[in-house]
Order: structure tokens, then C-alpha cells, then sequence
């Protein structure tokens, strides 16, 4: 199957704008307050837990990151997320491992130690960090979690941009969706194969793909949507000759959402995070007039965290 059509795919940058009147009002916080939002106990895993195990904890709990600790001491070793998982079965660098070591087996690849694909060195911050400390190095690193460990290296707890937006939405400053927005969205063909889907993703580094027909957006695929394809059932059904290129011709809109949860520009921000937060999505597709004018997600609501 071919790439997403010119006409179809847009360049995603950020409008690089937004009002200097939109903050969040938000109380003077206090040491150690990162754990009054956080998640704990974590569920972690060890560096010889397969991929296989990964997809499954992910699928169950609905996780998009997972810790990687040492099993003799519980200290951080790495982190792995849905991505690694899109990158590791067919999105970058990491498919190699499953072309050149194991033929493309996909029965074999699954079974490979999370140690080949985590992220080492990953972001974190210590439970005495406050909820400043955490947005402070989530927007350097460009980080939608943070594992929160203690003084001995041990994960404890884990921070998302969900938990954030969370504390967030009841105290946002005046504005609407079309000042935080991300205006240009990169888009693609509804019957682009997961492949090419998991490559456009992994090349831009973003977890979120509109799915098209035309100028009508008819779907949305994340990572995560492929997390959950591959640890469910239906991708043995899809298994011939037990390569994994018959699964990535699968088309990525078998796997996607159709039924869309939107927004438009016009919807006040606070209204917005109330929906993003009630739903449990990461993000609202804005359309105006039946077409896609641009995207709103967790992420983009730390723009408005100026200083604390």
C-alpha cells in the first residue's frame, strides 16, 4: 500500500502563539505536593519482561507508559511507552530488531525482553518535587509521564499529563480552544496500512493520527490503539505464515476510533478539559464547518503554565 497522499497530509508545528491573558490560577504549592496528584503504588516491570507481557499490562490497565525497574533492588532502569511499542512493530529504528533477529517473525518478536526498546535514562522526579518541578521537566523533556522515585532510585509513584490536566480544568483563565490549539494537523488516507500509519507517527514523534476521506475526517488511530490491537486476539486472526508484515498491511481505520469526540474553536478551554477529563481522552479533534481546523491535547494545556 502506498503513503498518505500530498494532498491529505498537513505539516503539525504549533501556532507558537496564545494569548499572554490565558494562565491557570493555581495556589502557591508546597515541597513534596507531587504526591498529593500522583499515581501509587505503579505498576512497574523488570528488564526481562517480554514485550509480549508489556502490550498485555498496557492493554489491560490502559497505560501508556510503564516503568523498567531492577528486580533485585526496584531502582529505575528505563521507562517504555506505547510508542517504543509502535516504533518496535513497524514505526522506526526499533522494527529492525524484529526484521534482522527474528526474521520477522512475529510469534518470536513478541517474546523479546522489554530491555531491547525501553527509553534508559528516562525523565523522573523525587517524591519531595512539587507539582511545578514535575511540568517544569515534562515540558523540557517533552515527557507525557514522569516516574516519581524515592531516595533509593525506587519508582513510587507516576505523574501524567492526565493527572495534570485533571487539577487543571476547574482553574483555567478565560480563552478558547482556538487560542491552545495546534492549528496544523498532520493527517492521513483512512486506508493507509498500520505501517505506514506507525512510521508517519514514530517520524514525527506525535501519538495521535485524524484518518481522512477526502476533507472529512472519519477517524482517529493512536498509539495506543495499536497497543490494544496487538494485545488482543484479533491480530493472530490476521496471521498467515506468522510474519508480522501481513499484520501491518492490516488498515489502520480497522483500528482507529470512528466515533470522534470533537470540539470547535470557539469552546471555552475549561469546557474542553471538563470534556477530555469525563471521556478519559487525550485529546478533541476541532472542526469548523464539517473540516478539521486543528487539534487540542493534554499537552498543549501545559502552555498555559507560565510560572508558579
Amino acid at each position: 500500500m502506498s503513503g498518505p497522499r500530498k494532498s491529505e497530509t498537513f505539516r503539525r508545528t504549533l501556532r507558537g502563539r496564545g494569548p499572554s491573558k490565558l494562565k491557570l490560577h493555581l495556589p502557591k504549592l508546597k515541597v513534596g505536593d507531587i504526591m498529593t496528584v500522583a499515581h501509587s503504588p505503579v505498576v512497574t516491570a523488570s528488564l526481562t519482561t517480554s514485550i509480549y507481557d508489556i502490550v498485555h499490562i498496557m492493554t489491560r490497565e490502559g497505560f501508556r507508559r510503564i516503568p523498567i525497574v531492577d528486580s533485585g533492588t526496584g531502582k529505575l532502569q528505563g521507562i517504555v511507552t506505547s510508542t517504543d511499542i509502535v516504533d518496535y512493530f513497524g514505526g522506526g529504528e526499533k522494527f529492525h530488531i524484529v526484521q534482522q533477529k527474528f526474521g520477522g517473525a512475529f510469534f518470536k518478536a513478541i517474546n523479546e525482553p522489554v530491555k531491547s526498546i525501553l527509553t534508559a535514562n528516562p525523565p523522573f522526579v523525587p517524591r519531595t518535587a512539587t507539582i511545578a518541578d514535575a511540568i517544569r521537566v515534562m515540558k523540557e523533556r517533552k515527557a507525557g509521564g514522569l516516574p516519581i522515585v524515592n531516595a533509593s532510585s525506587q519508582v513510587e509513584a507516576i505523574i501524567t499529563e492526565r493527572d495534570l490536566l485533571k487539577i487543571f480544568k476547574a482553574k483555567i483563565a478565560l480563552g478558547t480552544v482556538s487560542d491552545l490549539m495546534t492549528s496544523s494537523v498532520i493527517t492521513a488516507p483512512a486506508e493507509i496500512s498500520i505501517l505506514n500509519a506507525e512510521k508517519m507517527m514514530v517520524e514525527k514523534s506525535f501519538r495521535r493520527l485524524p484518518l481522512v476521506d477526502g476533507e472529512h475526517v472519519v477517524g482517529l488511530v493512536t498509539a495506543m490503539d495499536i497497543v490494544r490491537f496487538f494485545g488482543s486476539g484479533d491480530v493472530f486472526s490476521h496471521l498467515r505464515s506468522g510474519t508480522i508484515l501481513q499484520v501491518l498491511e492490516t488498515p489502520v481505520i480497522d483500528v482507529g476510533v470512528k466515533q470522534l469526540v470533537t470540539t470547535e474553536p470557539s469552546t471555552d478551554l475549561a469546557k474542553a478539559a471538563e470534556v477530555m477529563t469525563t471521556q478519559n481522552i487525550g485529546s478533541l479533534l476541532v472542526i469548523d464547518e464539517g473540516k478539521l481546523k486543528g487539534i487540542l491535547t493534554e499537552r498543549d494545556f501545559l502552555k498555559l503554565v507560565k510560572e508558579w
